[in-house]
């Protein structure tokens, strides 16, 4: 039995959001914008920048436009220019930089990088306070043409890696897309897989909270990288992606994380493909809706997983206007046949299983702009936000004999508010209150949360 409860309330929610904002006048039909440098959008789209442009002019004010990747995602347009010779790219980390006429035409490169650092320290007793450089990752991109770019993000985490101490370094993105007309074009190389807003957009500063939601902890792997083929483009105001991926591996899979561990980073077995695809839909400005899926088969011929297989689909939805925001987020996972991988991970690792027929997840929350009175002239803004999340890795375990029975402790509740200060655009400082619970008695946790973010 899904929590139907829960979804309801989530998409009632979604849905009268919309239908309050959608009052409010707007330009119809308008895609999606990307805020450039003014010499890029001052510039007749049939002429070529050059290689090396000189630095762009600034207002009067001091304030200029950033190059961002979608100002849907964000609260308000950036008021702050990073414009250096020979370096003037927007970053094209997703699709919307170049599915934008006015990044037609652009050559060069671009450098870039976004990281946090971040502080966890429980209130209850219930575990040290800890700190971490969590990750930095250095951005590259290069277009070689009007119509082929080059995107790469290479990821350190926990700031150190060796054979002695946890970190990680590793390639995240390296991207060459292949731009033919507005409603389609070629993308290959590594990327996120599509599905989850968060997952998508990921940069610290983007999203409130130190943590990411629990759904894309929990139930989608966030961040979700893979080797992929496949097209995008847009057809008026609505934006699509499609991909084939490697697909997941099931012996990875378990109670706790669900496909989390399934997912294939490098050197992917590819017995089994994977299919992705992505629609979003911006009727108006400040306001997307994004519909997305996966499925794959996750044996990769090995008999002992049997013909297990993975089907996602996700819904979100994000709304600014007048210092407001609404987010909203559901996901859900169906596993098929999953009985022959709990029989043989009841043998090989009693642990981790069993693992569940159905996962869900989701999460409400709201934002506002406190200096959003103000009218402030710069770029400074102060979020308090409230998110509610719900997550079950162990919706619906089928009951087999000699395995082990559904796990308590799963079913997981959690409560976040906060706030966010952003000085600039790229920067943001956060502290937020976390309590958290499962449907085990005496489960609750409180932690106290502080980070701090920046990308460009």
């Amino acid at each position: 039995m899904l929590h139907s409860y829960f979804l309801h309330a989530l998409l009632w929610a979604l849905l009268l959001g919309s239908a309050g904002l959608a009052q409010a006048q707007a330009p119809q039909g308008a895609g999606p914008v990307i805020d450039l440098p003014p010499d890029v959008a001052a510039a007749p789209a049939e002429e070529a920048l050059p290689a090396a442009p000189a630095p762009a002019p600034q207002a009067a004010s001091g304030q200029g436009s950033a190059p961002i990747q979608s100002p849907y995602f964000f609260t308000d347009p950036v008021k702050r220019a990073i414009n250096t010779p020979l370096l003037n790219l927007p970053r094209e980390s997703q699709i919307d930089v170049s599915l934008d006429p006015r990044s037609a035409s652009q050559r060069g490169a671009a450098v870039g990088s976004y990281g946090e650092m971040i502080v966890n320290a429980p209130l209850d007793g219930k575990g040290p306070a800890v700190a971490d450089l969590r990750r930095t990752i250095l951005f590259f991109g290069f277009n070689f043409t009007d119509h082929i770019r080059y995107f790469s993000e290479i990821e350190w985490e926990h700031a150190f890696s060796s054979n002695k101490q946890d970190g990680e370094i590793s390639v995240e993105q390296m991207i060459i897309d292949f731009v033919i007309r507005r409603w389609f074009n070629v993308r290959t190389g590594m990327s996120i897989v599509p599905v989850n807003l968060v997952n998508l957009y990921h940069e610290p500063p983007t999203f409130h909270g130190v943590e990411r939601p629990d759904v894309d902890l929990f139930i989608i792997p966030s961040t979700w990288k893979q080797l992929l083929v496949g097209f995008y483009g847009a057809v008026g105001d609505l934006r699509y992606q499609l991909y084939i991926t490697p697909g997941l591996r099931a012996e990875g899979f378990t109670a706790a994380t669900g496909i989390r561990g399934g997912v294939q980073d490098n050197w992917p077995k590819i017995r089994d493909i994977g299919v992705t695809g992505r629609i979003d839909w911006s009727p108006f400005l400040g306001a997307n809706f994004g519909l997305s899926g996966f499925f794959s088969k996750a044996g990769q011929g090995d008999p002992n997983l049997g013909n297990i297989s993975v089907t996602i689909g996700a819904f979100d939805a994000r709304f600014n206007r007048a210092g407001f925001v609404l987010a909203g987020q559901v996901s859900y996972i169906y596993l098929n046949d999953v009985e022959q991988l709990n029989a043989l991970l009841f043998r090989i690792s009693p642990l981790a299983g069993p693992v569940s027929r159905q996962l869900v997840g989701g999460y409400v929350e709201a934002a506002y702009n406190l200096l959003q009175p103000l009218h402030l002239k710069s770029s400074m803004m102060m979020f308090a936000f409230f998110r509610y999340n719900r997550t079950d890795t162990q919706l619906d375990v089928p009951e087999q004999v000699l395995t082990a029975p559904r796990r308590a402790g799963f079913d997981r509740t959690a409560y976040v508010a906060g706030l966010t200060f952003k000085p600039i655009f790229e920067i943001s400082i956060k502290a937020d209150y976390t309590y958290r619970h499962t449907e085990l008695a005496d489960s609750g946790s409180h932690q106290l949360n502080l980070g701090l973010g920046y990308q460009f």
